[in-house]
């Protein structure tokens, strides 16, 4: 029998949501005691006290950072916990968030400027964090780059493609193509993988299994089809999924797997990199929960900006499902995450793109704007 929590209490100083409202029964901790009982692997789920009512509502409580995992001594994950709940008490966001993942993300920019339209005073209060949410589809103007990058070694002809993600696909294209200017700078032969599709980490937060396992089946034929190359990625959140992929795969083609897998800014080896004029006096790093202590983008980041300091929040709540399940606390999250932040910071930086628009939908009350660092960069025109 799996062994459960052993109520530590780690998982208190690590926890947004707990931070946010201070109550045990809505730390991981607290979930795992309430709903341990209700797995079969640890009991009789029919003598479960707690209806299933209650679980969905617990399970609208945990962004999916995954930061839990990380500090407990068993490695229990409690978003896995929540995941397997909405997916055995289907609820019809779960169905209503699959399908604008999978299938509306070409509406996404319509979506942002319809929101643009709509003047605050006529929106329903329950309804305006998802109105937020829906303007921060809304790209902001490019600026000019505050850091040029040349490489002083090259990898020449090595394949590579670009698992760019939903996000930077439909709202960001800029992205993609800043990502793909940056690998031929570095001498890869790019290959097209247009063909990628969501990378399923978003649909196994919200219980939809089946869905999940189809879109990365589908990436990951697109990968053999190319001949296994290097898949690298700009999004902390997708890195996170790609990885996870390994643990379906046979152990040849797991660890292969793994070590094609990679975050962009670690194939951009031995960069030169210059701060420009535009470079900011004072900026900040929101660092994705899904980078872990695995980060590639910072250490780059600060070979040009040494005076980049991380935010001190925790998660910024973007939560996937939880943007549709429980809209208001994923917004209250972003602003207890954007208090971290030194006021003088007008600008932050991050490398993942859920994360540039959850907290790009709380900013502009702050007075901040949040893009993804491939929006201050430029490769080097002399290079």
């Amino acid at each position: 029998m799996k062994r459960g929590c052993t109520q530590c209490g780690e998982c208190l100083n690590v926890c947004p949501v707990y931070a946010l409202f201070k109550r045990e029964e809505y730390a991981p901790k607290g979930k795992r005691l309430l709903m341990e009982p209700l797995d079969a692997e640890y009991g009789d789920a029919a003598t479960a006290q707690l209806s299933w009512e209650r679980v969905r509502h617990l399970a609208r409580l945990c962004a999916g950072c995954g930061r839990c995992q990380r500090v407990c001594a068993r490695k229990l994950s409690t978003s896995e916990l929540l995941a397997d709940a909405r997916a055995r008490n289907p609820h019809w966001t779960q169905s209503l968030w699959e399908l604008w993942i999978r299938r509306a993300g070409p509406l996404w920019p319509l979506a942002g400027k319809i929101s643009m339209l709509a003047p605050d005073a006529a929106v329903p209060a329950g309804l305006r964090s998802s109105l937020a949410t829906a303007r921060a589809l809304v790209d902001l103007p490019p600026i000019k780059p505050w850091l040029t990058l040349a490489p002083t070694q090259k990898a020449p002809g090595t394949p590579v493609v670009l698992f760019s993600g939903c996000t930077a696909v439909n709202a960001r294209p800029r992205w993609v193509a800043k990502a793909r200017e940056l690998l031929a700078a570095w001498g890869y032969q790019v290959l097209d993988g247009s063909a990628f599709t969501c990378c399923g980490g978003t649909l196994h937060h919200a219980g939809r299994y089946k869905a999940q396992e189809a879109v990365r089946q589908k990436n990951l034929q697109v990968w053999r089809n190319l001949g296994r190359p290097l898949v690298a990625s700009f999004c902390a959140s997708c890195k996170h999924s790609l990885d996870e992929y390994a643990a379906v795969l046979p152990e040849g083609e797991a660890a292969q797997w793994k070590e094609k897998c990679r975050g962009l800014s670690a194939l951009l080896e031995h960069p030169r990199i210059q701060a420009t004029a535009e470079a900011p006096a004072a900026a900040a790093y929101h660092q994705p929960c899904h980078w872990g202590t695995a980060d590639p983008d910072l250490p780059l980041l600060k070979q040009g900006l040494p005076g980049l300091k991380k935010g001190t929040g925790l998660c910024c709540g973007m939560g996937g499902i939880l943007k549709m399940s429980n809209p208001d606390l994923s917004m209250d999250m972003a602003r207890k995450c954007m208090d971290g932040f030194a006021p003088e910071a007008r600008h932050i930086i991050t490398g993942c793109s859920g994360c540039v628009m959850q907290l790009s939908s709380v900013a502009a009350a702050k007075h901040k704007e949040v893009r993804h660092w491939l929006d201050i960069v430029a490769v080097d025109a002399g290079n």
